[in-house]
Order: structure tokens, then sequence, then C-alpha cells
């Protein structure tokens, strides 16, 4: 689903040398996204729909520049349209509409420079490449440290997006619009979600619940698979079969004695069989645990979306509501479900074998 706008537009000036501005703007990209950022980075986004899109794009809520000494300027340190014209063309879109007032699109701005800054060529002049970075606090980018400048901007846009929400914020802290879609069943979640897709496409998976089926024997095993070896991290946290939460369990949903144990021992064996399966160099990227404690959400992390289900008394997981969530700057429901999934974690232990 295309957003209606993005937290921030990534723009760059071309260079594809080794950790060039196209290499870190991507790498950015990845980060922001990882925290739950909607992020417009032309490489991850299909030319018709950018095209179709334009003005949603153009609302960004901040632009970002990433750079080095490489970029073409003309003697007034302005970028040279000759060499950038794309660039130079959105540059000029974003700053005629910064010029409207009101929050109709990009108000703040950055320039991040990447590249080898021994004779710090660009220091000071980043400022002058264009009207939309004038007076602004920029970054300079020391590869050693990268990830730290990352968090810097992820937090000047934090800020920048909290300044904008509209209303008391008061009131605006008791409610969320994270949840983007209730389903009556987790069954039928699985019908209108499109799980394989998002599990292939992820970089980060978590998951927490008792037999963990939507993410072993009900999945194509290729997607987690493709995602592993994509650069995906998967943790899967079961509800320790051999524990007496188990047995209470199965007495909950009024079930034959031992049946939640033999499913849950399944499902690890599923798991494992695929583990066995990577290649060595990938296999410490799934890590299984269990957990003995009395079992109340099944959450999966997929990326910046958490699929929350509540277990209830009686009532099977599959026929339980559940709900997708949507992490957003400010998202105090993600952050409840990820603290829960951490304070389980705490107390789980590593499976090697079943």
């Amino acid at each position: 689903m295309f957003p209606k706008s993005f937290d921030v537009f990534i723009a760059y000036h071309g260079s594809y040398e080794s950790m060039g501005s196209s290499t870190v703007a991507g790498l950015l990209y990845e980060f922001l996204k990882k925290r739950g950022l909607s992020v417009f980075f032309f490489p991850a986004i299909e030319r018709d729909l950018y095209k179709a899109n334009i003005i949603d794009v153009m609302k960004s809520k901040a632009f970002i520049l990433v750079c080095n000494e490489n970029i073409k300027t003309l003697e007034n340190g302005r970028i040279d349209p000759s060499y950038h014209y794309e660039l130079s063309t959105e540059i000029d879109a974003f700053y005629a509409l910064t010029q409207l007032g009101g929050d109709v699109s990009v108000s703040d701005s950055k320039v991040l420079v990447c590249g080898d800054y021994e004779q710090k060529r660009m220091k000071g002049q980043e400022t002058l490449l264009h009207e939309l970075f004038a007076n602004r606090t920029h970054y300079f980018l020391n590869n050693e440290a990268m990830e730290e400048t990352f968090e810097d901007l992820y937090k000047w846009i934090h800020r920048r997006n909290a300044r904008h929400i509209d209303g008391n914020q008061w009131t605006k802290s008791q409610t969320t619009d994270e949840i983007t879609e209730v389903f009556a069943k987790r069954s039928s979640m699985s019908q209108i979600c499109n799980l394989p897709q998002m599990v292939a496409s992820a970089k980060d998976i978590k998951c927490l619940g008792i037999s963990n089926s939507e993410l072993t024997r009900k999945l194509n095993p290729d997607a987690l698979i493709y995602a592993v070896e994509n650069g995906a991290s998967v943790e899967i946290l079961f509800l320790d079969p051999e524990g007496e939460f188990t047995g209470q369990r199965e007495k909950e949903e009024n079930l034959r004695p031992g049946k939640i144990k033999r499913i849950t021992i399944d499902n690890i064996e599923t798991a494992l069989d695929i583990k066995d399966s990577l290649p060595d160099k990938f296999k410490d990227k799934i890590k299984l645990y269990k957990y003995n404690l009395l079992p109340r959400m099944n959450i999966v992390v997929i990326d910046s979306h958490i699929i929350l289900q509540y277990y209830s008394n009686t009532v099977a997981g599959m026929s339980n509501p559940c709900f997708l969530i949507e992490k957003k700057p400010v998202s105090p429901l993600f952050d409840f479900c990820m603290n829960t999934y951490d304070f389980i974690r705490g107390f789980s232990t590593e499976i090697t074998d079943i």
C-alpha cells in the first residue's frame, strides 16, 4: 500500500562508488524503515507508482539529501542542474511547497554528507547547495559511527513529526491510530493478509505464542528461507510443551491431554527442519526459544507491523479476534507489545534440539 504521505523523503546525488551517497542513502532507508517510519527512497519504489503518486510523495514531512564531495556544484556552491537535473527539480519542488505555509508539505530538511573528509572539502559548503538547506544543522557521517549518525537523524525526524501532531497533546496521548485492521478471527487474518509475502520481504521477524503454527507448519517454508538468506533475523518463542502451562491451556480449551503439546513439538521440529536446511552461514539467523509462563498474547512482529491476538479462556487461538498494528512515530501500542515480547524473551531458554 502506498502511503498518503511519508515521514521522510531521502534523496541522493547518484554517487555509486563504495559507500557513496547512493549506498549510504540505502542504508539510511533500511535503518529508518526498521524504526517504523514511512520512508520514500526511489530505488525501493516502482517508477510508475512514484509517478502516479507524485503529489503524495511531495507531501513528505521531512527531506534528507545524502551527498558527498563529488556532487557537482556551480561557482556559488549551488547544485549544478546540468549534472543533477532530476535532483535539482525535486529540491526545487519541495522548496516551492514549503513557501505555501501550513503543514501541507515538507517544512524541515537536512543534508547528510558522507565520504572521505580528511580535507573536509564540504564542511560549510553544504549550506550553499540550495535555499532549502540554508540555516540548517547538517550531519557529517563517520563510517565507523554510522549507526550513531542514523540514530541522530531518526530522533530529528521523530521530533519534527511530534511537533505536527494536531490537537491537544494530552488527549492525543490517550489514543492511538496504530491499528490498521481488525479481524474477527485469526483464521480470517490468514486468508486476507499475505503472510508469506510479508515474511519473505522482512528483515526482522519475531514471534511469541503457544504453538506458533502461523510461522511454522502453516507457512510456506520458502518464505522464511528467502527472508533469512536475504538478511532477515528470526526469533520464535514457543510455550514449553513439557511445562505446566501447556497442560493448563489444554484444559482451558477442553482438549484431550497432550494435544497442544504434540502440536507444539511438531511445530518446533518444523522450525528446526527449516533451520537445518539453511547453509551453515545462515543457521544462526533463526533462533528458537521456549518459555514456561502463562500465555496471554500471540505476537507476530514483521518489521514495522505486529499481528496481535490475545488468548481468551476457552476459545482456541485461531478463533480469537486479532489486530494488525503499524508502528508510528509515536506508537504506544507497538511499544507495549515489544515490551511484552522482550519480557518473555528474558525468561526463555534456547532450543537446539527436540
